[in-house]
């Protein structure tokens, strides 16, 4: 198991469309951060779309993870064929043994066939490159219909990137969402989150923490993949809301990857 940061940690150091910074994180720099904060792995997402880079950048991300000793991973979102094969290659030219993928995306909807029917067509492809192909439970997906794609897909090289959080939009748990998914699981994004009830008294509000600050068990869910065989790699991820001003927000950001990474340590062996 390798420590990993997945590039949706640096949300507010890359730029969302409510907060740009004014040096965007590229990359490059991500690589060298994770490598100054002590991660073994960088898993890229769509945060950060690499298919939007030229080859030259490919590869300078390529040669300082190697330089850093960083893996790399990589990551888009929406269930295209057009799109994985291209991930594929990117997947290649960085040496990356893995896809994480979201099925829906912005300018992505497939139904739970036409999904089906994509990832039947790019399998023989990345099979014959040896790369994995890990979908994540997400926001827009029951983990129960996930499941039953990956059943119907039936093949060892396409996983979940099973996210412990991410499903309570779905009305589950995160423990729900490990039982249900965790025998599939070839990637991890592990995250914390407080549960606070709403100071006017009108409802429950979930907001982020760093990791062991909130209120996931996440002996519990080490503990359940363990029982499974399951020793796939970590990755940090984190729901930190902004702050007033962006040398507070960025600043922030880095604080609680580290105080996350510490808390992870200790399940890495």
């Amino acid at each position: 198991m390798l420590l990993g940061l997945g590039s949706y940690i640096f949300r507010y150091s890359v730029g969302i469309e409510s907060f740009r910074p004014e040096r965007p994180m590229g990359p490059v720099e991500l690589v060298e951060q994770a490598a100054d904060l002590g991660a073994g792995l960088v898993q890229f997402a769509d945060n950060l779309p690499l298919d939007g880079y030229s080859d030259e950048v490919l590869d300078l991300v390529r040669e300082t993870a190697n330089q850093k000793g960083i893996v790399l991973e990589v990551g888009t979102a929406g269930a295209k064929e057009d799109r994985l094969l291209r991930y594929l290659e990117i997947a290649e030219r960085l040496n990356a043994k893995l896809l994480r993928i979201t099925i829906h995306a912005p300018d992505t909807h497939p139904s739970d066939e036409e999904a089906l029917a994509v990832f039947k067509a790019i399998l023989p492809k990345f099979k014959n490159a040896g790369i994995t192909i890990a979908i994540e439970n997400h926001f827009t997906m029951t983990s129960q219909n996930l499941l039953s794609l990956v059943d119907q897909i039936n093949d060892p090289i396409v996983g979940i990137c099973l996210d412990t959080a991410n499903s309570i939009v779905q009305q589950e748990w995160p423990m729900e969402t490990v039982q249900m998914l965790s025998k599939h699981a070839v990637s991890l994004h592990l995250k914390d989150y407080k549960l606070t009830a709403h100071p006017e008294g009108v409802g429950v509000m979930i907001t982020g923490a760093p990791l062991g600050a909130g209120d996931q068990d996440i002996d519990a869910i080490m503990n359940h993949l363990k029982l499974q065989g399951k020793d796939v790699n970590m990755i940090l991820e984190q729901w930190m809301p902004s702050f007033e001003t962006e040398e507070a927000t960025l600043r922030n950001e880095i604080e609680w990857i580290r105080q996350s990474i510490k808390a992870a340590r200790r399940f890495i062996q």
